[in-house]
């Protein structure tokens, strides 16, 4: 039997009483009452965002739905969802719930960081801040349906649903906040891909079209949050391929408070790895052939047999040999090449230290020899 996308999604919800809300009013726009239990803030010594959200999100009534779908400006699709579903997809759509659950909570924090006037999130232009809040309560309701949508077809299936972790923001200011956006979104862009490719070669094809529509959205995000960069909204003609343990990975290294996840999201955890952190040591890059310096955590005596691999745009995988390599108290640094203007190489480029040197034929070969990874780099 099937089941509507919108029924499915309140399966195994325990509506929970909602928590004061936080916002004080300060918001002119009426429905914008999404505040976090527990204020967050961003930068170091931050206190960990938490969930429940004022309305009880992740837990919603039928009445909290509907408001989030009109803050949202759209529903869940109500088309029948499938009641079986490939092991692989399985993982597919718990990743997606995961990383909607902190994209849910980055822009809720950013929202009232705003809205409280926290010092670095000050909008002078009373247009343009009543304009981004706009925006900005519009992508935290549809971050939260996305979020309801893959649990609501994991229900369908009878499949274990994910929940909220703890989450960190390594930003203090609004440019380092939508920034961090932008390459976040980058990642998801390209994970998405994966998704679809996943789902039309296991056997649940049907998810496809539902994926395009959310890749679909989320470019019109990131062109939103480049233009706030003052760049230009499109960053390239393909977008860069990425594949779920770099997305996993990225989340876990950066955003998730270690051992603060529930017991419901154990099994996303047993079938994705986590990779060694790989930190881009060099910043502002430009679009030009250079050297970049790289760095990881690791007491190993020897990387020299590992190699920097390059994944941007549609194109094959670029392997670099490792150099310069030193090492002090665990941390190791080395260089390798980066051939940014040989290859054009715009918008996002996912760096992976792989203990081959290939060749890689796809994303999903390098992802399976990765060690450390993934290092973002950003240009254009």
């Amino acid at each position: 039997m099937m089941k509507s996308f919108t029924s499915a999604v309140l399966l195994g919800a325990v509506v929970v009483s909602a928590y004061p809300a936080a916002w004080g009013g300060a918001l002119s726009t009426p429905n914008a009452h999404h505040a976090s239990s527990t204020l967050s803030s961003y930068g170091a010594g931050q206190t960990p965002f938490t969930f429940p959200l004022a309305i009880g999100f992740p837990n919603v009534s039928d009445a909290t739905l509907r408001d989030i779908e009109e803050q949202a400006h759209g529903t869940l699709p109500n088309g029948a969802l499938p009641t079986e579903l490939n092991a692989t997809s399985v993982t597919v759509l718990q990743l997606i719930a995961f990383n909607e659950a902190f994209e849910v909570a980055f822009f809720t924090s950013l929202l009232q960081n705003i809205t409280d006037n926290v010092s670095g999130y000050q909008i002078d232009s009373h247009v343009l801040r009543e304009f981004v809040l706009e925006t900005l309560i519009a992508v935290q309701a549809q971050e939260e349906l996305h979020f309801l949508g893959a649990n609501g077809i994991l229900a369908s299936a009878g499949q274990t649903q994910i929940q909220p972790c703890e989450y960190v923001f390594p930003v203090d200011n609004f440019d380092d906040a939508i920034n961090l956006a932008r390459t976040f979104t980058d990642v998801v862009l390209g994970t998405l891909q994966d998704a679809q490719n996943a789902f039309a070669t296991d056997g649940d094809a049907e998810l496809v079209a539902l994926i395009g529509s959310v890749i679909g959205q989320e470019g019109e995000q990131n062109g939103y949050y480049r233009s706030l960069l003052n760049l230009i909204p499109s960053s390239n003609p393909f977008l860069t391929r990425s594949a779920g343990p770099f997305a996993f990975s990225a989340l876990n290294q950066d955003f998730v408070v270690n051992g603060s996840c529930p017991p419901a999201d154990n099994a996303l955890f047993a079938a994705l790895p986590i990779f060694g952190a790989l930190t881009v040591d060099t910043k502002n890059i430009e679009p030009k052939d250079q050297t970049l310096t790289f760095s990881i955590s690791s007491h190993a005596s020897d990387i020299s047999n590992y190699s920097l691999v390059l994944i941007n745009q549609q194109n094959l995988p670029i392997v670099e040999k490792i150099t310069n390599v030193k090492s002090s108290y665990g941390i190791i640094t080395f260089d390798a090449e980066f051939p940014g203007a040989t290859f054009i190489m715009d918008g996002l480029t996912i760096a992976a230290v792989t203990k081959s040197a290939g060749p890689f034929a796809d994303v999903p070969s390098v992802a399976a020899a990765t060690v450390f990874g993934p290092g973002l780099i950003e240009v254009n």
